[in-house]
């Protein structure tokens, strides 16, 4: 499906599965599309209207939410060149290892009640660049 067509279907919560690589192409396209704090809201409503649509109300994690934001829109600022998802999913392949936030976070914090609510910064390695 194209980019409008994803984006409709994620906004209707038809999407499900919603496996790592939809959540990045979402956070991609509201990212390219919109200013930090615009699209870090769309990504929120997004994901916690999907998680409810499908019964899973635990599901919507605020720290591991904006955390793949902040390192998508990063790869953005890198590469603003590219305009295509496939180009980005080949010069950015990290963003699609779902492992890759456990270079950040010990385990204990990222899956603390306190992370799940609120943005928690991370505790082994600072994430990159932070200019959102």
């Amino acid at each position: 499906m194209n980019d409008h067509e994803f984006l409709q279907a994620f906004e209707a919560s038809s999407l499900h599965p919603f496996p790592h690589r939809d959540h990045i192409r979402m956070a991609w396209l509201y990212l390219c599309a919109h200013e930090w704090d615009e699209a870090a809201a769309k990504i929120r409503v997004g994901i916690q209207r999907l998680a409810l649509a499908h019964g899973a109300t635990r599901k919507y994690h605020e720290t591991i939410t904006l955390f793949w934001a902040r390192v998508v829109v990063e790869a953005i600022k890198a590469t603003p060149d590219i305009t295509d998802f496939e180009a980005f999913t080949a010069r950015h392949p990290q963003l699609f290892d779902s492992r890759y936030i456990d270079q950040f976070y010990s385990r204990t914090l990222l899956f603390s009640e306190a992370a799940r609510q609120v943005w928690v910064e991370p505790d082994l390695l600072p994430l990159p660049a932070n200019s959102y």
